[in-house]
C-alpha cells in the first residue's frame, strides 16, 4: 500500500513538473507568439517528456518503455514540414449524429465540437494498437495561453524524418485563451509526407490541410 501511494505520489509530481514548465512559457508576451511557435513548444516539451527516465520508469510497463525508446531515438529538434488541418463542424458532426428531436443546446453542441477535434488524433492511434495507444497517451503534453489571432479550433502537424509525427490542437475558449494538446501518431499508416496524403489518411471525414512556412 505503501508503495503504491509513494508511486502515486512520484507520477503526480512529475506532472507537475511539465505542467509548471509550460505554465511558465506562457508568462512572456504570449499573445505575440504564434500558434506555430505554441506548437513546437508543446513538441519540446514531450520530446523532454519521452528523454526523462525517471518519468517514464514511473509511469510506462517495459513493454511501453521499448516503444517510448523508439520515440525518443528521433530527432524532434526541427521539423520536416508542418501542415495546419482544419475540420468544419459539419464534418465533426459526422462522428457523433445529432438528431432533430435531441435535446441539445448549441452551446453544448459547441462544447462536443472542440472535443470531437481531440478525439480525431485518438480515432487513428486506435488503430495502431492499444499498446500504441498508451504509449501516446502516456506522452501528451499540453498548454495553455492567450492569443488574440487565433480564430477557429485547428491541428497542427509536425512532422520529421524517420520519426513519429505529433499533431498539436488548438481549441480556443473563452478571454482568447488557446488549449493546446500534443500527440505523438501512433499509427504506421499514416501517410504525412504532403497535403494530400494528409487528406487521404483522415479517409473517414473531410479535412482541410496547408503547408505552413517555417518561422525563425
Amino acid at each position: 500500500m505503501k508503495k503504491s501511494i509513494k508511486t502515486a505520489s512520484t507520477i503526480i509530481s512529475l506532472v507537475s513538473v511539465f505542467v509548471l514548465s509550460a505554465c511558465r512559457n506562457t508568462e512572456s508576451n504570449p499573445e505575440t507568439k504564434s500558434l506555430y511557435k505554441q506548437g513546437l513548444e508543446v513538441v519540446q516539451l514531450m520530446n523532454e517528456m519521452i528523454h526523462s527516465e525517471e518519468y517514464i520508469n514511473a509511469t510506462a510497463t517495459d513493454n511501453l518503455k521499448i516503444t517510448v525508446q523508439e520515440l525518443a531515438d528521433g530527432n524532434y529538434s526541427t521539423p520536416k514540414a508542418v501542415y495546419s488541418v482544419s475540420v468544419s463542424d459539419k464534418e465533426l458532426a459526422k462522428l457523433i449524429e445529432f438528431k432533430e428531436s435531441d435535446n441539445i443546446s448549441d452551446n453544448l453542441k459547441s462544447f462536443i465540437s472542440s472535443k470531437l477535434c481531440n478525439a480525431l488524433i485518438n480515432q487513428i492511434n486506435i488503430m495502431g494498437g492499444t499498446e500504441n495507444l498508451a504509449v501516446a497517451s502516456l506522452c501528451t503534453a499540453g498548454k495553455t495561453f492567450v492569443n488574440e489571432n487565433a480564430g477557429e479550433n485547428i491541428i497542427y502537424l509536425y512532422t520529421y524524418n524517420n520519426t513519429a509525427p505529433i499533431a498539436v490542437t488548438f481549441i480556443t475558449g473563452d478571454n482568447n485563451s488557446v488549449s493546446a494538446n500534443g500527440t505523438f501518431i501512433m499509427y504506421d499508416e499514416f501517410n504525412c509526407n504532403s497535403a494530400d496524403e494528409i487528406k487521404n489518411s483522415f479517409n473517414h471525414i473531410t479535412v482541410e490541410v496547408t503547408e505552413i512556412k517555417p518561422e525563425k
